[in-house]
């Protein structure tokens, strides 16, 4: 009788502990962005050449409906050092953020001299591009509209 309570008493321990793990590991992930944005700045099509500054900023901004009109926030910004000079560059952007990923985001990507790279959604606006964190993004950038 005694091995039979030892044996449903371990098995009982086993079970509570497995669930306090399991709500600490999900507690834990509840409201956090983990992941890695990938992609490559290219040249986008036209006579505008882009040229690339030293470093480049790259703004992810979340939409949000507080508005009738929308609204948004930024939900996370990056410096990069950059060493090339030429189209395309890759980048990869580590995104670690307590709050939960978005299904979508707009990138902005801006350098220090704005008159010699833009990105847009055509050939005449400076704006942003929406992207998936989970998928590869080709973003397209512009030189400067004289």
């Amino acid at each position: 009788m005694q091995l039979a309570t030892n044996s449903v008493m371990t098995s009982l321990a086993k079970v509570v502990a497995g669930m306090a793990l399991a709500s600490l590991v999900t507690t834990s992930a509840v409201g956090a962005c983990k992941t890695t944005l990938r992609g490559e700045l290219v040249q986008a099509p036209g006579d505008r050449k882009a040229d690339v500054g030293e470093f480049l900023y790259f703004y992810l901004v979340e939409m949000t409906p507080e508005s009738p009109t929308g609204s948004e926030r930024r939900f996370q910004s990056f410096v990069v050092p950059n060493t090339s000079k030429r189209l395309p560059i890759p980048f990869a952007l580590e995104i670690d953020s307590s709050k939960d990923c978005p299904g979508e985001l707009e990138l902005r990507v801006d350098t220090k001299d704005r008159d010699i790279m833009r990105l847009g959604t055509d050939t005449s606006s400076a704006g942003g591009k929406t992207v998936r964190l989970e998928r590869f993004e080709s973003v397209p950038m512009w030189g400067p509209f004289f």
